[in-house]
């Protein structure tokens, strides 16, 4: 397979590593690479010689059977609609599917008549505690779900500290960043985990002295199909990073902890908690993802993160937008 990777930042970084492996280990034949910044071009380069990196946006997709975005948010969907006018691609976009819900559903229908696999990069569905997690909840272990309460908070200008803040995407409103939109792993695997979200009311807002224009917290309560109630934080402003999922049930309790790689529950009737604790490898984590995607592209099968369900991720985030504006609770999914 010949791949292109489009964007070069700390994400495409990322790929960039992982499919040069996959390169080496003869899985992938070519992989080309563009990015709008001369500097970024040049580090890729130096950095990984095996990589083609051109400065032609058409150059670098030109006979790509698959094709990463790695771009902001906000240019998503404008590069996918670029690189298709003269054909389609199978594509792997990182997360989340876009910034906003105009023209996606149009565009994802467009890959699939034209039969081209779309994954969206959620990686958290890879992540062994989510997993783990998943697995306890489906089993039944703490029953009949009552309550899900999941957060993710750090400090932002931790989050990049080889760079300024103020100049990271995440920053920019216009860039598509914000808790709401870059920390939607959380709202993903809820409903990959618990089932689609059917009502959400929720508030985002920038709170903090930090200077961004884009929105530093996100919350929410939502109502699932199943009928139980979920909670959601999503922020930049704790200085120590905290990340779990927590589900009260008939029988029992259990939290997931994506910091300490840890899954612990309790059921009714036993005095003492379990937990079991993981090693985390998110080099390894990242090559399970894009080795997926590379096989269904070939040999066909399921996505663990399709971009189906990124659509649903992306109606809750449009929900909360929503709620926010009008003071009321939404209904979803949006038509």
């Amino acid at each position: 397979m010949k791949i292109a990777i489009i964007g070069l930042g700390s994400i495409g970084q990322r790929h960039a590593a992982t499919t040069a492996r996959l390169q080496q280990e003869g899985r992938i034949t070519t992989v080309r690479a563009f990015d709008i910044s001369p500097e970024r071009r040049r580090q890729t380069h130096a950095k990984y010689p095996a990589i083609d990196v051109r400065d032609d946006l058409g150059a670098a997709v030109a006979d790509a059977d698959a094709v990463f975005i790695c771009t902001p948010t906000s240019k998503h969907l404008s590069v996918m609609e670029e690189i298709s006018r003269s054909r389609r691609y199978h594509l792997f976009i990182e997360k989340p599917l876009a910034h906003t819900l105009d023209g996606c559903d149009d565009f994802l229908f467009a890959q699939q008549r034209a039969g081209k696999i779309t994954a969206v990069g959620y990686l958290l569905r890879f992540h062994p505690v989510v997993r783990a997690f998943r697995s306890l909840v489906s089993q039944g272990t703490v029953g009949r779900p009552l309550s899900v309460r999941v957060e993710s908070g750090f400090f932002l200008p931790q989050w990049h500290p080889w760079e300024d803040y103020r100049d990271f995407y995440m920053s920019w409103k216009t860039g598509g960043g914000g808790a709401l939109l870059d920390t939607s792993h959380e709202i993903n695997y809820m409903h990959w985990i618990f089932g689609p979200i059917v009502e959400i009311k929720g508030y985002f807002d920038h709170v903090s002295d930090l200077e961004i224009t884009s929105d530093d917290l996100t919350v929410a309560v939502c109502r699932f199909n199943a009928g139980f109630y979920g909670q959601i934080q999503l922020d930049l402003l704790q200085f120590e990073e905290c990340r779990t999922c927590k589900v009260i049930g008939t029988e029992g309790v259990a939290t997931a902890d994506l910091i300490k790689n840890t899954v612990t529950w309790q059921r009714r009737g036993d005095s003492a908690w379990k937990s079991e604790s993981f090693t985390v490898d998110y080099d390894a984590i990242y090559y399970d993802e894009v080795k997926e995607f590379l096989d269904v592209c070939r040999n066909g099968g399921t996505l663990t993160s399709p971009a189906a369900d990124a659509r649903m991720t992306l109606d809750v985030i449009e929900g909360i937008r929503r709620s926010h504006a009008l003071g009321v609770a939404v209904r979803l999914p949006l038509y």
